[in-house]
């Protein structure tokens, strides 16, 4: 069946047809699973190109894209330090409002130190403030004409 054999006409000739017609069957089964291995690369080829679709290269939404794909690394170099506040860095807070102003002070005085247990003297010169400041509920203006 094949035309073209790595070996001249004579030791064909020469070969037992039982042989022949076995070698044949084998170069057909050969050609047919060589048809199946290029029909299934371009299978493959195109599944390939499936999976690496998302938003940026094809036309589907960005809802569909895997979460891995989401972003690039950022390109600025590591500075070496941690995120977030750095030692020594001053806070960003409100103000506190002047006690004058306040409606209400609630003293709240521990009974022992919560470091090291005994009880507590109360006399510090310069105690921990804080302030919680809330909005009163939005009454609305009925008016009947």
């Amino acid at each position: 069946m094949i035309a073209e054999r790595p070996f001249s006409q004579a030791p064909w000739d020469q070969t037992p047809v039982t042989v022949q017609d076995y070698l044949e069957a084998l170069e057909t089964r050969v050609a047919a699973s060589e048809g199946t291995v290029r029909r299934l690369e371009a299978a493959v080829q195109h599944l390939t190109e499936h999976v690496q679709q998302n938003s940026r290269n094809s036309s589907r939404p960005p809802s569909s894209d895997p979460p891995q794909a989401s972003g690039k690394a950022s390109q600025r170099e590591p500075s070496g330090r941690r995120p977030g506040g750095q030692p020594g860095h001053e806070g960003h807070t409100r103000a506190l409002v002047p006690v004058e102003k306040v409606a209400a002070v609630v003293p709240i005085k521990p009974e022992r130190c919560a470091r090291c247990q005994p009880p507590w003297q109360g006399k510090d010169p310069q105690p921990q403030r804080h302030q919680v400041t809330e909005m009163p509920p939005v009454k609305p203006v009925v008016t009947e004409y």
